[in-house]
């Protein structure tokens, strides 16, 4: 592994560069009072549609949840926001995969994964849940509760492979949702036609293909991996509604049978597209939530993402469950 705590010369270059990289964008946002408004006609598909397509990402230091200090402030001043966000780039060097620097694991950025090496820009959000108004999820509802209290193995108790996690499993990382957060691997590739659109995830290669051509919804009784979508236009925003999830991959670990999600796709400018999502399951939140994630442009392409370790992982966890069982049955003898 890279000795992560005396970089070279050429790496602190790129670091200081993208530490920089903040302020520049402070600057570049600052309203010019001489200068008129800029007029940005969204571009189209021959088919009269806002063009989404492109390659995005989702790579952001914006806390999922509110922190508390913040209150009911949704959005950051200039001194915040250019701290927040070389804090993030700081913490996204010193730490690998939330792993601290002298952890023996690869280091991310020498295979260029880190966020600063993948496009992350600022956001001057406080988090990225923006309702309630607090920017916290609501509480949970008691069934809930119950439900995930009885849903956790305790560690040595792993008797299958199905009280794993599906990430460990190598099914599937998730989306719908588009993940958000200051991990890798958290690029979009979304391609148009009249009467579908196609999201491919970096994160697992996962393929998402939407009817937009007004088809209902699939039987309750049929759960794809991730669940069953229906998009339709509202103006220039995209709208797509996904039910049938199934058990273990619904949204935020919501009930599979009950979870409803609303996304919403708005391209706000040549770089952005405001990605709104709202999360409904009144099963296991006293009322739905939202988030908003500005997916920002980048260069493709996407390289295929290959579970290969999840694989190995899976076999030495039931290995090492199983050995910790005999050496408890030793020690009752």
């Amino acid at each position: 592994m890279k000795n992560r705590l005396n970089p070279s010369p050429c790496l602190i270059a790129v670091v200081a560069a993208v530490l920089a990289f903040g302020q520049a964008w402070l600057v570049a946002q600052a309203p010019d009072a001489s200068a008129a408004p800029k007029r940005w006609d969204v571009a189209r598909t021959p088919h009269g549609h806002p063009d989404l397509q492109g390659y995005w990402t989702s790579l952001s230091f914006t806390p999922f949840e509110r922190p508390e200090k913040f209150g009911t402030r949704e959005f950051l001043t200039d001194q915040e926001l250019d701290e927040l966000f070389k804090a993030g780039v700081q913490r996204s060097y010193e730490l690998t995969f939330a792993n601290p620097a002298d952890t023996p694991v690869y280091d991310a950025t020498v295979y260029a994964l880190d966020a600063w090496q993948n496009g992350v820009r600022p956001n001057r959000r406080t988090s990225l849940v923006v309702d309630p108004p607090d920017g916290r999820l609501p509480p949970l509802t008691p069934e809930a509760q119950a439900r995930r209290r009885s849903a956790r193995p305790a560690p040595e108790t792993f008797n299958g492979p199905e009280d794993l996690g599906m990430g460990v499993r190598c099914f599937t990382f998730g989306g719908p949702p588009i993940p958000a957060g200051s991990n890798y691997n958290q690029n979009t590739f979304i391609v148009q036609g009249k009467d579908h659109i196609v999201f491919e995830y970096e994160w697992g290669s996962v393929t998402r293909v939407v009817p937009l051509d007004g088809r209902p919804h699939l039987s309750a009784r049929i759960r794809p991996w991730r669940g069953d979508s229906r998009g339709r236009w509202d103006g220039d925003t995209l709208v797509i509604d996904t039910t049938n999830f199934r058990p273990g991959v619904a949204p935020q670990n919501s009930n599979a049978a009950m979870a409803r999600l609303t996304e919403r796709f708005t391209r706000i400018d040549e770089a952005t597209i405001e990605y709104t999502y709202i999360v409904n399951d009144p099963s296991t939140w006293t009322r739905p939530w939202t988030a908003i994630i500005p997916l920002s442009k980048v260069e493709g392409p996407l390289f295929e993402y290959a579970c290969h370790e999840g694989n190995n992982g899976l076999v030495n966890i039931l290995e090492g469950a199983r050995a910790q069982e005999k050496q408890g049955a030793g020690r009752r003898q």
